[in-house]
């Protein structure tokens, strides 16, 4: 009877999903460009009380590090060694790795330069930007996850 009561008790707890841990923004920080052109993206990460996001760089054998990458297909390029991030704190031994790791608590924002080639076509487009990122919280890590970010931008010619 009482693992019964257990397993009811589990089915009504809410999952802990990625989107509800940390919940990303990203804006152009102008909404025109020219062709040819760099529009600087600016990517906010809101996270919940007592998670961790994990940064950019990260050891080896540590969390998945926080990634900025583009929809496969997608006609744009992210200028990846000039994106800039916040300064990280660092868990000397994390619990849950057993390594040095780097993180943010509560809030983070990034500068991610995204390049437009000369030949798009003037008019309204759509940066397909997919950020990958990994959380832990005191008791819990979640997997790995991809959050697809769509950031309009209008392209002049």
């Amino acid at each position: 009877m009482l693992h019964l009561v257990l397993l009811l008790a589990l089915a009504f707890v809410p999952a802990q999903r990625p989107t509800d841990i940390v919940k990303w923004a990203a804006t152009p920080s102008a909404p025109e460009l020219e062709a040819g052109g760099v529009v600087q993206i600016s990517v906010s990460a809101s996270i919940k009380a007592g998670w961790k996001l994990y940064a950019i760089d990260q050891p080896a054998g540590g969390p998945v590090p926080l990634t900025f990458d583009l929809a496969d297909g997608a006609r744009f390029a992210i200028e990846v060694k000039e994106i800039v991030a916040p300064k990280a704190k660092v868990q000397k031994q994390d619990a849950n790795f057993a390594v040095d790791t780097k993180y943010y608590e509560q809030e983070a924002r990034f500068t991610v330069p995204v390049s437009v080639p000369r030949t798009t076509a003037a008019g309204r487009h759509t940066i397909p930007l997919e950020v990958t990122f990994q959380a832990c919280g005191a008791e819990l890590c979640l997997r790995p996850f991809t959050e697809k970010l769509a950031v309009p931008i209008t392209v002049r010619r």
